[in-house]
């Protein structure tokens, strides 16, 4: 490999002998030396360094001040404090200064190696994950912004085809003409729906803070889930089935746990063809409550059961590539429930139905 190519560590020690002994050890990476705090912080500064291997006394400023410029400079650098002093102050001081790993003298060879890989892999690591997660903030800014977007010309759109509905009924009564501006608003309010799935999929994902801010009525809760689920599937032949009573004072985050609820239900109503039934009850266990949302639908098979909850896979049972939605709704669900402290499970056959179990847990004063 190009020396320029090279992890490059930074040893630093005012004995040569120190240096030339690790840089004999790391051969395998490209080795720069110092021999004090201020030669180091301007070989730092002018070069990329990967890694600092530095001595505690030193010339002109100790191993723990190079430490703290260091870390100022780049919060996640790697730097590894070699030390002949067993002075728990020293290494108290470095810890507090985010030290990554300690080596003692004298230098064991297989010791400094060892120590190098360990916080050369832990660094790579971290990078990584703070790669990931700008990747998921970039994404959800992306989703956000999109769908913040998208929500004003539907809005237009959803007034301009009431006014054109209003209009049709005086001028253009043909039974055509009516069947296609029903068949427009169904559209308009399905492009509605995937909007408020990214927003709630983004919210899911970035929210922080407490599942418990409000108090409510779950029996309520799961109720009005259920019929704003048939409203929105539009499917009267469907029946549907509510047995819920009062659990007052519940305390969760109401819109969000209704929302869960809620994409349950709609996959009920989705996949239950006509004639069919979905059955929403809520019970209270010894252990907490449990919401059990069953269909009469066309079933689950085994080999789509561990796909369930991933992120954008849908269930397609006639393999039309035509469901609706954006498979996010199972997803989104779970991680509001464990959010909440709680599970969410499912069991189907093909041909039997499916059923949904989610318990919760009620929280403690």
């Amino acid at each position: 490999m190009p020396e320029h190519q090279k992890i490059t560590v930074l040893v630093v020690d005012d004995e040569q002998i120190i240096r030339d002994l690790c840089g004999h050890a790391l051969k395998e990476y490209r080795v720069l030396q110092a021999g004090s705090l201020q030669q180091a912080l301007g070989l730092y500064q002018e070069e990329q360094i990967d890694l600092v291997l530095t001595d505690v006394m030193m010339p002109g400023g100790s191993g723990i001040e190079l430490l703290k410029q260091v870390k100022s400079i780049d919060p996640g650098a790697a730097v590894i404090v070699m030390t002949g002093f067993g002075d728990k102050d020293i290494i108290l001081n470095a810890l507090k200064e985010d030290a990554d790993d300690f080596i003692n003298k004298p230098l064991q060879l297989l010791q400094l190696r060892t120590a190098v890989q360990k916080v050369l892999g832990k660094k790579a690591l971290k990078e990584e994950i703070a790669t990931l997660k700008r990747l998921d903030s970039l994404k959800g800014s992306f989703l956000s912004l999109i769908s913040h977007k998208l929500r004003t010309p539907l809005t237009s759109l959803s007034l301009g085809l009431e006014e054109l509905q209003r209009y049709a009924a005086q001028f253009a009564p043909e039974a055509a003409c009516q069947e296609r501006l029903k068949s427009m608003q169904e559209d308009l309010q399905f492009l509605s729906r995937l909007v408020t799935s990214l927003l709630r999929f983004n919210q899911v994902m970035t929210q922080a803070g407490s599942c418990y801010a409000c108090s409510c009525d779950l029996g309520e809760l799961v109720r009005t889930a259920a019929t704003t689920a048939a409203q929105t599937a539009n499917r009267p032949a469907v029946s549907l089935e509510i047995s819920a009573d009062s659990v007052a004072g519940f305390k969760c985050d109401c819109e969000r746990l209704q929302f869960a609820i809620q994409q349950v239900i709609d996959n009920a109503f989705k996949f239950t063809d006509d004639g069919g039934r979905v059955t929403v009850a809520l019970a209270q266990q010894q252990n907490g409550l449990l919401i059990e949302v069953q269909d009469t639908g066309c079933g689950i098979s085994p080999e789509e059961m561990p796909k369930l909850f991933e992120r954008f896979y849908q269930v397609d049972p006639d393999a039309t590539g035509q469901v609706p939605g954006f498979g996010l709704g199972l997803f989104c669900a779970r991680e509001i429930v464990r959010q909440h402290g709680g599970t969410i499970a499912i069991s189907s056959q093909p041909g039997q139905g499916t059923t949904v179990s989610i318990t919760l847990k009620i929280a403690e004063e």
